[in-house]
């Protein structure tokens, strides 16, 4: 079969070779897929350059964390799915292939309706929206939530996911058509950080109490920036820094306010069973309830140039 593997680490896209490689038999436990769709965030560009979870002797090594298509073959053991089923899996590395195998524990069930396209694009964004959102923004129906990079695939998931929540949305992005996409997403007041300062404009539109939860993940100046707006009790997450650093360990705050890092990875390390929410994410895409955003699609052999597109 055809995949994308990565023999050595690189700043750039070149280290990403398209070659043939055996395709792998599903273990007692394993799911073999056809690959359909795979999906590209920023984490494989981490993996690509060796700051993301890989080290140098674990390659060779197929990226790709999550991805869908058919059931082509299963293991011995597997019970809850069959050949034909067509699902989404959530693997951390694999993905770039005709072919990949996944744990069962690994795997959901993609309701009709949803493409292959549109389940690959769900499980990164949506899960970390999802549970960063509730577990450390505990956000409620009500508050306030600045989204920082609202443009992104975890930004619009969580201004979607907010919305469902009854919370009240300020989403940042960088152009005016970017801004009208996010409020059909569904966010209340958008900012364009091209023209304007998000500070005073969030302390505005809060009546200068300013918001009850942040989703950072910009970094830098951005990071510092978003503490000034946080209201007395207000809980900032950050998921990375894109463009700038973040403090590690997180800053102590004043007044009750916190400052924390979350990562879908961790968090579904220690509870695994948490991948069962895509469950109710999936129903909400069948229902056009969530949409799934995909910015643009790649044929396998031009993951060097959806790479480019993505930084």
């Amino acid at each position: 079969m055809k995949a994308i593997r990565i023999h050595e680490f690189g700043p750039t896209e070149e280290v990403l070779r398209y070659e043939d490689v055996p395709t792998p038999e599903p273990a007692a436990d394993e799911i073999l897929i056809k690959v359909e769709a795979a999906a590209l965030n920023r984490a494989d560009l981490g993996l690509r350059k060796g700051t993301y979870r890989v080290s140098p002797d674990q390659l060779p090594i197929i990226p790709g964390r999550e991805f869908a298509g058919p059931i082509a073959k299963i293991g011995a053991t597997v019970k809850d799915f069959k050949v034909g089923d067509h699902v989404v899996a959530y693997t951390g590395t694999g993905g770039y292939a005709e072919y990949a195998v996944a744990k069962a524990s690994e795997v959901r069930p993609v309701p009709d309706g949803i493409s292959s396209a549109q389940a690959a694009a769900i499980p990164t964004v949506f899960l970390t929206a999802w549970f960063g959102l509730l577990e450390d923004g505990k956000l409620k129906p009500g508050e306030w939530l600045l989204i920082q990079a609202g443009s992104s695939g975890v930004g619009s998931a969580a201004i979607q996911i907010a919305k469902h929540l009854g919370a009240k949305v300020v989403a940042t992005t960088g152009s005016e058509e970017k801004a009208r996409r996010l409020r059909k997403l569904g966010a209340d007041v958008t900012i364009d950080v091209s023209e304007t300062d998000f500070v005073p404009e969030v302390t505005r539109v809060t009546g200068n109490r300013g918001v009850d939860v942040v989703l950072e993940m910009v970094g830098g100046e951005v990071y510092e920036k978003s503490l000034e707006v946080l209201a007395p009790g207000g809980r900032l997450f950050s998921i990375g820094g894109a463009f700038g650093p973040i403090p590690d360990p997180p800053p102590v705050l004043t007044e009750g306010r916190r400052a924390t890092r979350f990562s879908i990875t961790n968090h579904l390390k220690a509870r695994p069973q948490d991948l069962r929410q895509l469950d109710a994410i999936l129903k909400l895409v069948q229902e056009k309830k969530f949409q799934v955003v995909i910015g643009k699609t790649f044929p396998l052999a031009e993951t060097r140039a959806a790479q480019r597109y993505l930084e």
